[in-house]
């Protein structure tokens, strides 16, 4: 709002004419220039100079692309080539750069000669099922026959829209592909590419026997800037091992094109561990916006089930659980963000011990089944949750965690 006042400020300050001794001329008033960012007699060449960027973004000219970054601007020129060589190792397609929504305007501060919101687009074919759009705010200098480009975000207009960086917004990247797995990794991680792509791989394979039917595409992020990882989690960023979120088609939309995973380096150290955590993110990939209606503790305790059970025998399972809660007694399952951040670890065995006595008693279908009847029915309160469980299974979430508790310290 700053930026509108000191428009209008502008516009009704205006400098008055004096009129000199002895009837002279009246001496001229300085000529006016327009408030930052809203020097509309660029608008032309501004949009001439988009156009040429989608061009070369289309044409794959990396020259064309930088040729419009006004190397005044070092900063910015130098992270537009790195961001170009990101691009240029991703399988992307369907770029498209257009003159976005100028109400975002309005809620930003000038800066440069002028500024314009434009939505830039892409897709990463063989991965999101759509393309994906993402606001911006070009920031250009120059005049009527030529401008450059001196910035392509806005601090106001990123938490307005909530953007989220992907890495190669922030850093230069490495790709691993192959087998349906497209892993990123930065010069911190990249050493470790190699055994944790094939690891990805690995944790896929394992799963899908448990899973309903699923296309077992994934994109996986491992950098050391954990940024992101810190916006997306419920949890502190210490004690966030990795997060699957939704790649929407556009900020604020509820439409999701992919399900995605990024994971923190500090906690992959370790195969066993890394294959635990991989499996279970990839549950959440796998079921993307399946379980979206569903308790916390079911989304969880599921992916939780899943990730041990591809890799160790029943007993071998519940003796582990009963060991993890030796001392817990009976208790109604934790639901929305309270199981995050109210002793999260019990949270997670009790819910993953809830969802391992299910398939073991009833069969690995009831989990999905139970999934679909939270997506077919709202339950948005505790209490809601526990009359759509007990009408599916039966059982409160407190009896179910007893005959589970009982299930497991008897192996």
């Amino acid at each position: 709002m700053r930026a509108s006042r000191a428009w209008l400020a502008s516009l009704v300050l205006l400098p008055l004419a004096g009129c000199r001794a002895g009837g002279d001329e009246p001496t001229p008033a300085p000529e006016r220039t327009a408030p930052a960012g809203m020097d509309e007699s660029l608008r032309d060449a501004a949009l001439d100079l988009v156009e040429r960027r989608e061009q070369a973004l289309v044409d794959g000219d990396r020259d064309a692309f930088l040729a419009t970054v006004d190397p005044a601007a070092e900063d910015f020129a130098r992270t537009q080539a790195r961001w170009w060589d990101n691009v240029a190792q991703l399988p992307a397609t369907d770029f498209a750069l257009e003159l976005g929504d100028e109400g975002v305007m309005t809620r930003i501060s000038g800066a440069g000669d002028l500024q314009l919101p434009v939505d830039f687009t892409m897709r990463l074919d063989g991965y999101d099922e759509g393309a994906v759009t993402q606001p911006l705010v070009y920031t250009f200098v120059g005049d009527e026959d030529e401008v450059l480009l001196t910035s392509d975000r806005n601090v106001q207009s990123d938490a307005f829209t909530g953007w989220v960086p992907a890495p190669w917004d922030v850093t230069a990247i490495t790709v691993e592909e192959s087998d349906g797995v497209l892993a990123v990794f930065d010069d911190e991680t990249r050493a470790d590419a190699g055994p944790v792509h094939a690891d990805v791989v690995a944790a896929r394979d394992a799963i899908r026997p448990l899973l309903p039917p699923w296309s077992g595409r994934v994109v996986a992020y491992d950098i050391s800037d954990v940024d992101a990882i810190d916006q997306m989690s419920a949890m502190t960023v210490d004690d966030t091992a990795g997060v699957a979120f939704p790649v929407t088609r556009r900020p604020g939309s509820k439409r999701s094109v992919a399900y995605r995973f990024a994971v923190n380096p500090v906690h992959t150290a370790g195969e066993e561990w890394r294959g635990i955590l991989f499996r279970h993110e990839l549950v959440h990939v796998a079921l993307g916006d399946a379980d979206d209606r569903s308790p916390t503790w079911l989304t969880e305790g599921a992916a939780e089930h899943v990730a041990h059970a591809a890799a160790y025998d029943e007993v071998t399972r519940r003796r582990v659980l009963a060991e993890a809660l030796a001392g817990a007694t009976p208790r109604s399952l934790a639901t929305g963000r309270d199981f995050y951040q109210r002793d999260p670890r019990l949270n997670y065995d009790l819910a993953h011990l809830a969802c391992a006595y299910l398939a073991a008693t009833r069969g690995e279908d009831v989990l999905w089944d139970l999934v679909e009847s939270f997506r077919r029915q709202e339950a948005l309160f505790p209490g809601d949750v526990e009359d759509l469980v007990r009408a599916e299974v039966g059982l409160t979430t407190r009896d179910l965690v007893a005959e589970a508790l009982a299930w497991a310290r008897s192996a």
